[in-house]
C-alpha cells in the first residue's frame, strides 16, 4: 500500500463511521443508540486524534527542530543556536493554528496577563486563552503564519529563553510539553512529529524522553551531524531504544550539504555512514541511513512561496550550486522555481518523507490506527447486519405463509372434490330416481316404480281379484246381499287401502334408499341434519254403497223369449206343420183360417217365451249379479286410481307429482348443501387468500427494506475488512 492509498484509505474510514453513525438512526437499528453513538465517536477520535508517532532525537544543535520545519515546509520552530528547543514540542495538523502548554499546575492570572502583554509586546496578533481547568494555555493564531509562532515559542521554549525573558519564568516551569497545531497539508493527517531536546543531557525532560516519549511512538528518528555521526553516546542511547525499548530507528544524517558527492553513501560503505555502521556494529544490523540537507529543504520552501530571493541566496554561503548549474538555472525564465527544485531535490526531505511514511503505514506493528478503525467497522457492520439478518430469515420464513398454502391447497382440493362429488351425487340421484345406470347397477326410478306398481295388472292383482273371489263365495255373497252390499264395500276399500298402503311404502323405501345413497356419497359434505322428503302418505279412495237390480234383466229375458217363441209359432203354422199334426194324431178340432192360425201361434207363443224367458232369468240371476258386483267394484276401483285415459286426478297422477315434487326439492337440497359448502370453502379460501396476500406484502416490505440495508452493511464490513488488510503492517526487507 501506498501513501496516497493510505489516504485515500483513512478518508474512506472516517465515511464509514458515518454510514455507521447515520444507520443509527434507521428503524431497523435495534440496540441502543446512545451508547452505540458514543462508541462510534470515540472511535472517530481516535482515528481523527491518533497519531503515528515520529519522535526526532539528537544532540543540542544536530538541527532537529530545523528537520521539524523542513517537513513542514516552513519555519515554525525556533532554530538557531541560542534557540535550542527546551521543550517537548508535539505537531499535529490542524485546521487553525495554535499553541497548546500542558501545564503541571493551574496558570495564574498574572502569567496569562504577562504573556498577553508579551504578545502584544512583539507585535503578533494571538488570542491567549486558558483551560476550562487553568492547566492548559491555549494560544491562538488567526493569521496562521509560522513566523507569528515562532516569535511566540522564542520566549516560552528555547535554552535562552530564561535570560531573556525571565518575566515567564514561572510559566515555563510549569509544563515540559507542548502541541502545536498547524494548518499544512506537508504534514499528514495521522502523523504527529515530537521534537526534543538534546537527548545526552541528563536534565528530567530527557528522562521522559526515554521513559514516556519513546515508548508511545512509532518511530524514532536518530538525527546525527554529518560531521561526527558515530559517537560512543550515539551508540549507548541507540543501545538503550533498539534493546530496552523495541522501536524502529531511521538514522538521518544532516547538513549533508556540507559533503562531498563521494561521501554520501547511505550504504555505510564509505564516508559518515560508514563510521556509523561501525559504531552500531551488534547493535543495529543493516541500519537504514538518511543523507537530508534540512537547510536546503527550508531554502527551497521559501524561494518557492516567495519568503526568499535568489539575492538572499547570494549573501549564504552555506548554499552551494555548482558554477555551471546554476548558470543553467539562472537562464530559466523562473530562475527561482528552478533553484528551488534543486535544492529540494538535494535536500532529499522528500524520499524521507516517504519512507518515514511507507514505515508507518505499512510495517508499522504497534497502534496501527487506521488498521484498527476498519476492524472497528467490520465489526459493528456485522454487529447491526446480523439482527437484520434475523429478521429477514423470520420475513424469508413464515411459517403461516406454509401453513396457509397447506390450508388453500387443502381447500382447493375439497373444492375440486366437491365440484366432483356434486356432480356425482346429482348424476346418482338422477339415475336411481329417473331411471338410469348408477354405480354399475340399473334403477328403474321413481316413475318406473310407480308404473309397476300402479298399474291394470296390479289392480286386477290386487284388487279386482281378490274383489271377485270374495264375491264368488256364496256366504260372502249371501251376507253381502243381505246386508245391501255394504260388506262388500268395505271389503273392496279394505283392498285398496292394503294396495295403496304397500304402494306408498315401496315408493318411500325406494325413495329413502335414492336418498340415503346421495346422502353417503357426499362424504364430508353430508349434512348433520340432512332434510329427508317427508314420506308419501297412503291416499283414501272411498268406495260407494254397491248396489245391483236385475228388473230390467228379467223384462228383457220376457220381451226376448215372447219374441221369440212368438215367431216359431207363426213358423208353425205357415209350413203346415198344425194340419200334419192334428192328422197324425186325428184331432177332431175346427182350425181357423190360416191368417187366423198364424196370429193365434204368434200370441201363444209371445205368452210362452216371455214365460220361459222369466224362468230362465230367474235360474241365472245369481251368477249375473255377481257379474255386475265385480264391474260396479273395477267402475269405482280402476278410474280413481289409473284413472279415466283423459287426464284427471287419479291416485298415480297425484302420486307422481308427489314422487316429482320431492324429487325435485332434494335434488334443489343437495344442489344448495354443495352450493352453500362451495360458497363456505371459497370465502375460507378467500380468507387465506387474502392473509396469504396481505402476508406476502408484509414479507416483501420486510425484504425489501431489510436486503439493501443488509447488503450495504455487508459491502461496508467487507470493505472494512480489505481496507484493514491493506492497512496491516508488513515485513520491511530493511532492518531494525
Amino acid at each position: 500500500m501506498n501513501i496516497e492509498q493510505h489516504i485515500a484509505h483513512r478518508a474512506w474510514a472516517f465515511q464509514a463511521l458515518d454510514t455507521l453513525e447515520a444507520f443509527l438512526g434507521d428503524a431497523d437499528f435495534p440496540g441502543d443508540q446512545e451508547e452505540e453513538a458514543r462508541v462510534i465517536g470515540r472511535k472517530r477520535r481516535e482515528l481523527k486524534e491518533g497519531k503515528y508517532r515520529v519522535v526526532i532525537l539528537g544532540e543540542f544543535n544536530v538541527g532537529k527542530s530545523a528537520l521539524v520545519n523542513a517537513f513542514l515546509g516552513d519555519e515554525y520552530l525556533p532554530m538557531v543556536l541560542e534557540e535550542c528547543t527546551s521543550k517537548i514540542t508535539h505537531i499535529v495538523k490542524s485546521d487553525d493554528m495554535k499553541a497548546v502548554l500542558d501545564l503541571f499546575d493551574p496558570v495564574s492570572e498574572a502569567e496569562l496577563e504577562m504573556l498577553g502583554q508579551l504578545v502584544a509586546a512583539f507585535g503578533v496578533t494571538a488570542d491567549v486563552l486558558a483551560g476550562e481547568d487553568m492547566n492548559q494555555v491555549v494560544i491562538v493564531f488567526p493569521s496562521n503564519e509560522g513566523r507569528d509562532l515562532v516569535r511566540i515559542l522564542r520566549p516560552l521554549v528555547t535554552v535562552m529563553a530564561d535570560e531573556d525573558f525571565p518575566q515567564l519564568r514561572t510559566l515555563r516551569a510549569k509544563f515540559d510539553e507542548l502541541h502545536i497545531h498547524l494548518p499544512t497539508d506537508l504534514l499528514a493527517d495521522d502523523v504527529a512529529l515530537i521534537d526534543s531536546p538534546g537527548v545526552h543531557s541528563i536534565s528530567e525532560t530527557n528522562t521522559k524522553i526515554a521513559e514516556d516519549i519513546i515508548p508511545n511512538s512509532h518511530l524514532v528518528i536518530c538525527l546525527l551531524d554529518s560531521q561526527n555521526p558515530g559517537t560512543e553516546q550515539n551508540r549507548e542511547f541507540i543501545e538503550k531504544v533498539v534493546k530496552h525499548r523495541h522501536r524502529k530507528i531511521m538514522f538521518v544524517i544532516n547538513k549533508s550539504d556540507q559533503l562531498n558527492a563521494e561521501e554520501i553513501d547511505s550504504k555505510g560503505r564509505r564516508g559518515p555512514a560508514k563510521d556509523l555502521v561501525r559504531s552500531l556494529r551488534g547493535v543495529v544490523e543493516a541500519p537504514e541511513i538518511f543523507f537530508v540537507s534540512a537547510l536546503y529543504s527550508l531554502v527551497s520552501s521559501q524561494l518557492s512561496r516567495g519568503q526568499a530571493t535568489l539575492e538572499d541566496l547570494d549573501g549564504n554561503n552555506k548554499i552551494k550550486i555548482p558554477w555551471a548549474l546554476q548558470r543553467e538555472l539562472m537562464q530559466r525564465e523562473d530562475a527561482a522555481a528552478g533553484v528551488a527544485e534543486y535544492l529540494a531535490e538535494q535536500s532529499n526531505i522528500a524520499p524521507l518523507r516517504e519512507r518515514l511514511l511507507r514505515y508507518l503505514y505499512t510495517e508499522n506493528r504497534e497502534g496501527a490506527i487506521l488498521e484498527s478503525a476498519c476492524r472497528f467497522v467490520d465489526d459493528k457492520a456485522w454487529t447491526y447486519a446480523r439482527p437484520l439478518q434475523v429478521q429477514l430469515d423470520m420475513a424469508r420464513d413464515v411459517p403461516r405463509l406454509t401453513e396457509l398454502a397447506d390450508q388453500r391447497m387443502t381447500l382447493t382440493a375439497r373444492l375440486e372434490d366437491s365440484a366432483r362429488r356434486a356432480e356425482t351425487v346429482s348424476g346418482n340421484l338422477q339415475a336411481i330416481s329417473c331411471g338410469g345406470t348408477a354405480d354399475g347397477q340399473e334403477y328403474a326410478g321413481y316413475e318406473g316404480l310407480l308404473d309397476s306398481r300402479i298399474s291394470e295388472e296390479a289392480v286386477k292383482r290386487c284388487i279386482l281379484d281378490p274383489a271377485r273371489e270374495w264375491i264368488c263365495d256364496d256366504l260372502n255373497y249371501r251376507a253381502a246381499k243381505q246386508g245391501g252390499f255394504t260388506p262388500l264395500a268395505a271389503k273392496v276399500e279394505n283392498l285398496v287401502d292394503n294396495y295403496l298402503r304397500d304402494l306408498c311404502e315401496a315408493l318411500n323405501a325406494e325413495v329413502g334408499a335414492a336418498e340415503s345413497t346421495a346422502l353417503a356419497s357426499m362424504g364430508a359434505l353430508c349434512p348433520l341434519d340432512p332434510m329427508r322428503q317427508d314420506p308419501l302418505v297412503t291416499p283414501r279412495v272411498p268406495v260407494r254403497e254397491l248396489s245391483v237390480s236385475l228388473v230390467g234383466s228379467y223384462f228383457g229375458f220376457a220381451v226376448f223369449g215372447g219374441v221369440l217363441f212368438a215367431a216359431a209359432g207363426a213358423g208353425v203354422v205357415a209350413s203346415g206343420a198344425l194340419e200334419q199334426l192334428q192328422t197324425q194324431f186325428q184331432l177332431q178340432m175346427q182350425l181357423p183360417d190360416m191368417n187366423t192360425a198364424m196370429q193365434m201361434a204368434a200370441g201363444g207363443g209371445a205368452v210362452l217365451g216371455a214365460l220361459v224367458g222369466i224362468l230362465l232369468r230367474a235360474a241365472t240371476s245369481k251368477s249375473v249379479r255377481r257379474r255386475k258386483l265385480t264391474a260396479a267394484v273395477r267402475a269405482q276401483v280402476v278410474p280413481p286410481l289409473l284413472g279415466s285415459g283423459k287426464g284427471g286426478d287419479s291416485v298415480k297422477e297425484r302420486l307422481r307429482g308427489l314422487l316429482q315434487q320431492g324429487r325435485a326439492a332434494f335434488a334443489d337440497y343437495i344442489r344448495t348443501t354443495f352450493e352453500n359448502a362451495t360458497l363456505e370453502m371459497r370465502g375460507a379460501l378467500a380468507a387465506i387468500q387474502e392473509e396469504e396476500e396481505e402476508l406476502l406484502r408484509k414479507q416483501e416490505e420486510v425484504i425489501a427494506r431489510l436486503e439493501p440495508k443488509l447488503a450495504a452493511l455487508a459491502e461496508l464490513g467487507q470493505k472494512a475488512t480489505d481496507t484493514a488488510a491493506a492497512s496491516a503492517p508488513q515485513e520491511s526487507e530493511a532492518g531494525a
